[in-house]
């Protein structure tokens, strides 16, 4: 091999070498930063001396980062559940007086609910029910289906059985004499046929007359009937058959009901014993009536009122209203912070469901005329003096008084739910003391916000959004849904949904399966609102009136009057307690800067770590992308050098020596590329060239190092003649 072939040898083993060389600067980056970072455990691991200090150092190293990435996840984890704290403050100011709705707990006067056909059947069942549950057995028939209502369901005149004493005949003539004859009436259960009549009953002054013996009636059908009642004779012209019961004797004909009812069932005042043959009948009726297993007075009461209210709720509203207590007969004396009150201006009417004729006070929703308190105590609130007229409650109330609902002006009131009862003969009074809680929207919390657009299917659509809203609407939707018909007792968000009819089997009892599965379920997602006034209050009472104020306009004696008034009246106060109310305000209980403060403190506590620390790590990855992107953009320029028999050196000085004489090559003009060239003439050993061990002038890191290749003849070898980090690549010759 000639001189020349191994100077090109070399110059291909120099690529490699400094490919090499190069190629070790990511570990040196790597120590390095190990042994500068500001962090406290790696730079003891790579500054020991000793095998066993390193290895220590390092577990503890492993610990702690273990120990601070669970740390992390734990303040993650706190970040991330969004958590909320409620910040109480108190304010003083002039609060706003709430809307008050006071309610008769009587929803219609009984004198007036006789009048009414469908309250009437209500109550004449609730008669039925409460005779059979003093001393009867549970013992019920399911025989039959439910008739089918007739055309003429209300009139004032209708044929029901009754129990009768009828004139006896003893021959022929008497006999037909005595068919001719009326029977007396008795309110008592016909223990055989032959004690049974049927009477004319008038459903406006509850009179049973005439009675004739029963089979003296005949079912036949009528050309035509009218509204009281009574029907042409079937002989008679006309193009209609109506089914009506006719008297053989006397010549006239009544409509024919479903069912002919019984007068013991209409006044309650007797059960069919075991042994009478309207036993079954009269079990049956209890069952369609909605009293099935049902013997307690109070549970009877209950389904009762339930039922009445059912019903009242789907006669239209004005009937509703012309039934209930017109707003100067109940409210008699009204006074304000001090004032008279207009009672026919400042008091609107609101129909609820279960308490009839209810009245608003402060009600305005357009916030121009909401009345405001000045001062705190009973005198500068709402005083009002109540007048209930016991007298003419329907049997199903169980107790006299007045039902108060305290609620914002944009709220719809719900008595029933959230209302306060007040007794008559005594004055109520009721301390108000006013929260405003103002609740935090996603992500820390699921309110409705003030301005958003109210569901669809919310039925209360002029009122602001209440969680019982939401509840009512959704029941509502499940009825319509599954029975095909709405409950009367609540709107209906569209006007072509029909209310269901309580007095037809089939839709009552969907009523109350789905009722009962519904709440079961409790399938109801609602929210809060995110902005709500709420009112709580503390109540105290004390006998009224005293034995010598005079109340009212009373023509009667003074005690006469106290007893009067104690039994039919009663008086109300509603006040602030205090001139200053709590705010309660929802807050972030743990912020994006506590997450990164704990983050930090962890990490200042199991590192030693802090900001700066990241900054050197940033650093640390960006100088090992550069080099490592420059490695390879150099790896792949060496191959094509060495192929061509250059050695690419970035910085690098060559000279070759021959026993103390210096050849001169040539050099490219580049001064960070220099290549060597040219012919080597003598063959004994000799140096070929000194360099420095670094592909990059700028390296900030790693040592530097003075070598030098020497050809013996037969092969070249790299000797390594100092190190240091103070050598200059220009400056090694």
């Amino acid at each position: 091999m000639v001189i020349k072939d191994k100077v090109y040898e070399t110059t291909k083993d120099i690529g490699h070498s400094i490919n090499y060389v190069a190629g070790k600067n990511l570990r040196q980056e790597v120590i390095k930063f190990g042994g500068s970072t500001s962090a406290h455990g790696l730079p003891l691991v790579v500054n020991s001396t000793h095998w066993y200090s390193k290895c220590l150092w390092f577990l503890l190293s492993i610990i702690s980062t273990v120990i601070f990435i669970y740390q992390c996840t734990l303040v993650a984890e706190k970040y991330n559940r969004k958590e909320k704290i409620v910040n109480v403050e108190l304010q003083f100011d002039s609060a706003k007086f709430p809307a008050v709705t006071i309610c008769n707990l009587n929803a219609f006067k009984k004198h007036l609910a006789k009048t009414v056909p469908e309250l009437q059947e209500t109550l004449q069942a609730f008669k039925q029910a409460v005779s059979y549950s003093k001393g009867a057995s549970n013992h019920y028939s399911d025989n039959g289906k439910r008739i089918k209502r007739g055309t003429f369901r209300y009139v004032q005149y209708e044929p029901v059985i009754s129990d009768c004493e009828c004139p006896v005949a003893l021959g022929n003539k008497d006999k037909k004499d005595a068919k001719d004859m009326e029977c007396l009436q008795k309110d008592g259960v016909p223990s055989s046929n032959l004690t049974t009549c049927i009477c004319n009953f008038d459903r406006q002054d509850s009179s049973v007359w005439p009675c004739y013996r029963k089979d003296t009636w005949r079912l036949d059908e009528c050309p035509e009937c009218n509204d009281i009642g009574y029907c042409n004779l079937p002989e008679t012209n006309g193009t209609n058959k109506l089914p009506c019961m006719c008297q053989n004797d006397v010549g006239y004909c009544l409509v024919q009901p479903d069912r002919v009812k019984r007068v013991w069932e209409i006044k309650g005042t007797a059960v069919p014993s075991e042994d009478s043959p309207y036993r079954d009948d009269f079990l049956k009726q209890l069952k369609e009536l909605g009293y099935e297993n049902t013997t307690d007075e109070v549970a009877i009461t209950t389904k009762t009122k339930e039922k009445l209210v059912l019903t009242m709720a789907g006669l239209p509203v004005q009937r509703r209203i012309a039934l209930g207590y017109g707003k100067s007969e109940f409210i008699k004396m009204c006074s304000f912070n001090g004032n008279q009150c207009d009672i026919v201006k400042d008091f609107k009417l609101h129909v609820d469901p279960a308490f009839g004729n209810c009245y608003t006070f402060n009600y305005n929703l357009n916030n121009s005329k909401i009345f405001y308190s000045s001062r705190a105590g009973p005198s500068y609130g709402l005083r009002m003096m109540l007048y209930v007229n016991s007298s003419d409650y329907l049997p199903t109330t169980e107790a006299t008084g007045i039902r108060i609902a305290i609620h914002d002006q944009t709220e719809w009131p719900f008595p029933d739910t959230f209302g306060y009862s007040a007794p008559t003969g005594a004055i109520s009074s009721f301390g108000l003391s006013l929260r405003k809680v103002r609740r935090l929207g996603p992500p820390y919390g699921d309110c409705v916000p003030f301005n958003e657009t109210l569901p669809e299917d919310y039925i209360f659509r002029n009122n602001a959004y209440e969680p019982e809203g939401c509840y009512r609407s959704c029941y509502q939707k499940k009825i319509i849904s599954k029975c095909n018909c709405a409950d009367p007792r609540y709107p209906v968000s569209n006007n072509t949904t029909k209310y269901c009819d309580i007095l037809d089997l089939l839709e009552r009892n969907c009523l109350i399966q789905e009722g009962i599965k519904f709440t079961k379920k409790n399938i109801c997602k609602c929210r809060h609102p995110c902005a709500q006034n709420v009112w709580t209050t503390t109540y105290s009472a004390a006998k009224w009136p005293s034995g010598s104020f005079k109340v009212g306009s009373c023509n009667k004696s003074l005690e006469e009057c106290i007893n009067h008034y104690s039994a039919h009246a009663a008086m109300v106060e509603i006040y602030y307690e205090q001139m200053s109310y709590e705010k309660l305000q929802e807050s972030e209980s743990y912020l994006f800067v506590n997450l990164i403060s704990d983050i930090g403190g962890q990490a200042g506590l199991w590192l030693g770590a802090s900001v700066i620390t990241i900054c050197e790590i940033t650093f640390f990855l960006f100088r090992i992308l550069t080099v490592y992107c420059r490695r390879r953009e150099t790896s792949v320029r060496e191959e094509d050098d060495i192929e061509e028999r250059r050695s690419k050196w970035s910085p690098v000085d060559v000279k070759l020596y021959d026993n103390g004489n210096i050849y001169k090559r040539d050099s490219s003009e580049d001064d960070d590329e220099v290549y060597v060239q040219g012919v080597i003439k003598k063959s004994d050993s000799f140096v070929i060239s000194n360099h420095t061990a670094t592909s990059d002038e700028d390296s900030s890191y790693g040592s530097k190092k003075r070598i030098k290749t020497i050809f013996d003849g037969n092969e070249c070898r790299d000797e390594i003649v100092c190190k240091g980090d103070d050598i200059r690549p220009r400056e090694l010759f």
